[in-house]
């Protein structure tokens, strides 16, 4: 059972419900001279679509295919993309293995909910009678996770507008384990417009928690996970829900996206706000967590990071774009006067704009997922309807490959958190089931390495709580798979050298 206690927040639209940073790295290059080439068209994915987007190692070959309404893209190699053929699905969507069968399935939040199995050949079948009837006439994102720790992938989906701008219910659907969902609660009292929803494990006990990103002014929620499907909704105590104005109005957010921002092992938030020239609206919020010591509340780092402003900001990604070992922010527009920005992490919580020098052309997009669809140890990205390959020369690198045991955790790893050291370092990445307003990392994870060319130690956090420790080469992508309940030190061959195809690690 999946439950929730929301806390009210201040103004008339209650809402209820039944230490330090580390330091970066020395980075080998100064910033690149363009970081990133288009290549869409020498990929084969012209025609490919401008709404959210979803990276996906459909037929688990060792390479990431790519999801765009209603097309899915097949990698042929890293050296092309062909289109998939007869495939039912349809609307932008995310992919998790909800059946633990070792094969990603896909959920869309579009037109009331649409749920599909893969059943393998290439083959995807409608599973929309395993999944209930949904309260939301409209959604706008959803997010896979954990969320009763049974070791099975649930589904939170957002509730945005109807077309009179009533805001709708969200949701929240528990996997049954026999091929379904159940609905187990929705939002009652008076909704909020969610459009992003983003999971993680912020306080590191064990717990998934999800942010949930709320438009029309209204306050976001950060739900904190309390064990066996009970959430409580923190985000006023943690200092993340928005700037509260004394007539009680807050931000107009869309997306948002968990990432170490400063190295210090704990996960912080980036909060990307639209907002109109009026100073009082909320700006784009870069929000670090400080940790036990600090209670897991958040601290406003916005003004340190200096985002110039732009009206019409809309969906983040955050990957290391440079190898450099710190987590940088693609950030898309949606109106015509804007353009979407990159901006480079420079640490201590000040960012570059290298808009300039990325070589990303993307104006007005809600489409912005990073993966590194040719193994070559850069993470791409796909925005504007074009395909971006990063060129970004220099800094060593290390990618890791999680798979869960299909019982205490899902195969597919989602939630699970690695810590990568370097010496007295510490990089952290998560494996998460969305990203900003309805987009989909890859979820292999990267970690830039800067200089460090030695063995890297990871510890692996499932999402049960156990720690696993490994060790990985630089240039190589290291296969994770879980140990089981007792936490043992496991051989942790790679899975490849570079550009070599990868093992299929979850089946």
């Amino acid at each position: 059972m999946i439950a929730t206690a929301l806390a009210a927040w201040p103004g008339d639209l209650a809402w209820c419900a039944s230490e330090s940073p580390a330091g970066r790295p020395d980075s080998p290059t100064t910033e690149p001279a363009t970081w990133f080439e288009d290549v869409t068209e020498r990929m084969g994915l012209a025609g490919l679509g401008n709404t959210q987007a979803a990276w996906v190692d459909f037929n688990k070959d060792g390479w990431v295919d790519l999801y765009v309404d209603g097309q899915l893209w097949l990698s042929e190699s890293g050296k092309r993309f062909r289109k998939a053929k007869d495939l039912p699905i349809a609307g932008p969507g995310i992919w998790a293995d909800f059946d633990n069968d070792g094969l990603s399935d896909f959920f869309s939040w579009a037109d009331g909910g649409k749920l599909y199995r893969n059943v393998g050949g290439g083959k995807v079948v409608d599973a929309g009678k395993q999944l209930p009837k949904l309260p939301m006439a409209v959604s706008r994102g959803a997010a896979w996770g954990d969320l009763d720790g049974d070791g099975l992938l649930d589904l939170y989906v957002g509730g945005f507008e109807n077309p009179h701008l009533a805001p709708q219910p969200s949701a929240m659907c528990a996997n049954t384990g026999k091929g379904g969902f159940t609905l187990v609660w929705k939002t009652a009292g008076r909704c909020l417009p969610a459009r992003g929803v983003a999971a993680c494990d912020y306080n590191e006990d064990g717990k998934l928690d999800v942010y949930v990103s709320n438009y029309r002014l209204a306050p976001n929620l950060l739900l904190r996970g309390e064990g066996k499907g009970n959430f409580t909704n923190v985000a006023f105590e943690a200092g993340v829900a928005g700037d509260a104005k004394p007539q009680g109005l807050f931000g107009h957010t869309i997306g948002s996206a968990w990432g170490d921002l400063d190295n210090d092992g704990h996960m912080d938030l980036f909060v990307g706000n639209f907002s109109h020239p009026p100073q009082w609206q909320d700006r784009p919020k870069f929000y670090r967590n400080m940790g036990p010591g600090g209670g897991w509340r958040f601290e406003d780092k916005t003004k340190a990071a200096s985002l110039a402003w732009q009206e019409s900001y809309a969906t983040p990604t955050l990957a290391d774009f440079d190898n450099d070992g710190l987590t940088d922010l693609y950030f898309t527009t949606v109106y015509q006067n804007d353009h979407c920005v990159l901006y480079r992490n420079k640490g201590d919580w000040a960012f570059a704009d290298a808009t300039a020098s990325s070589g990303v052309a993307a104006k007005l997009t809600y489409q912005a997922a990073c993966a590194d669809f040719d193994n070559d140890g850069r993470v791409d990205l796909v925005t504007g309807g074009r395909l971006y390959r990063n060129r970004a020369g220099g800094g060593h690198w290390v990618e890791v490959s999680l798979a869960g045991d299909g019982k205490r955790i899902n195969r597919d790893a989602i939630g699970a958190q690695v810590r990568l050291r370097m010496g007295e370092r510490t990089l952290t990445r998560q494996v998460e089931g969305s990203t900003g307003e309805g987009n989909q990392n890859g979820l292999t994870l990267h970690f830039g390495l800067g200089t460090w060319d030695r063995l890297v130690e990871l510890e692996i956090r499932w999402p049960d709580g156990t720690r696993q420790t490994a060790t990985a080469k630089p240039g190589r992508i290291a296969a994770v798979r879980y140990a089981g309940a007792r936490p043992r030190v496991p051989s942790s061959e790679p899975a490849t050298r570079l550009g070599d195809s990868r093992q299929d690690a979850a089946r």
